[in-house]
């Protein structure tokens, strides 16, 4: 009797050993963020800082100064301006800055990637807090993974949505500056300036984020200090055959599209810096380093 029990006892010890040894440990979540630098924590906390929150709305697309000004004649006058069409857009937050060098170096060390704009010349002449400039899919894939540490989704803005924010709602604005004029050396720089102002007289060197006065909707550098990569493939025609609801540009093509401008002379601003102008370049090309300015694709205000 007393074996059969020891037996007995022997077994049920060795089944719930099995039981325990078979149970696998809690496994540690895929999912699970890593820990944040001081640095990333800091970029995140910037970016929702200075995110607009964008009421949508209704506006109409494109060269308006045929429904504008006295001459009923376009402002800019290209075709790929035209026609003037209505847009409905939900809300988004768009970047009151451009993302500058700094914010972009965060994203290379977080991801394990080479800084940009490492040769000795452009180690001279950029600024950290400048817009920092790459190719497009590059800027898009930092929009994308800062929406990630954001906790919404973000992405480089449609055309519709530069231009709508650029346009303060898209009120008929034709300069996206504090007033909607072009005053050389109070909302945007002279050019005496930007050679005094960079290193060694290069007036197309990009200056610090920031230094001129936003637009109504807290915008800074719309007009200058970079043009903007833009989510949309261009297509000269688009805008004739446009969806009404947050159009997002044709499905496939050869260029993108960029809005704003890069240091010009004001009378060279006043002609390509208006609101409407769309500038198409090949995303892939050697020399196609542009600025950017990510949006939340989110209704609700970041918080």
């Amino acid at each position: 009797m007393r074996a059969s029990k020891t037996f007995a006892w022997f077994a049920l010890a060795i089944f719930f050993s099995s039981c325990e040894a078979s149970t696998p440990a809690p496994a540690k979540s895929a999912s699970a963020p890593s820990p944040q630098s001081p640095a990333l924590q800091a970029l995140v906390a910037k970016t929702k800082k200075n995110l607009v929150f964008v009421e949508g709305g209704t506006f109409q697309m494109g060269d308006f100064g045929m429904v504008h000004n006295a001459a009923k004649l376009p402002y800019y006058g290209a075709l790929d301006t035209m026609p003037l069409h209505e847009v409905t857009l939900d809300r988004f937050s768009i970047a009151a800055y451009k993302t500058t060098y700094e914010d972009y170096d965060v994203y290379t060390e977080a991801t394990g990637q080479k800084k940009i704009a490492q040769d000795p010349r452009d180690i001279y002449y950029k600024r950290r807090t400048a817009p920092a400039r790459t190719h497009w899919q590059a800027a898009r894939n930092y929009c994308q993974w800062l929406g990630k540490q954001v906790g919404t989704l973000m992405d480089l803005p449609t055309e519709a949505q530069w231009e709508y924010a650029a346009r303060n709602r898209g009120q008929m604005v034709v300069y996206a500056t504090d007033n909607g004029k072009i005053e050389a050396g109070r909302n945007v720089p002279t050019y005496e300036w930007l050679e005094e102002h960079n290193k060694e007289g290069s007036a197309s060197s990009l200056y610090e984020v920031g230094l001129f006065p936003p637009s109504p909707l807290g915008l800074y550098d719309l007009v200058s200090n970079g043009a903007d990569w833009t989510l949309d493939w261009y297509d000269a025609k688009y805008y004739a055959n446009s969806p009404i609801l947050n159009p997002k540009g044709p499905k496939t093509g050869t260029e993108k599209v960029t809005r704003g401008q890069e240091n010009l002379e004001p009378v060279a601003m006043e002609m390509r810096a208006m609101t409407m102008v769309r500038l198409p370049i090949d995303p892939t090309g050697r020399f196609a380093d542009y600025a950017m300015r990510c949006v939340a694709n989110s209704a609700q205000k970041i918080q």
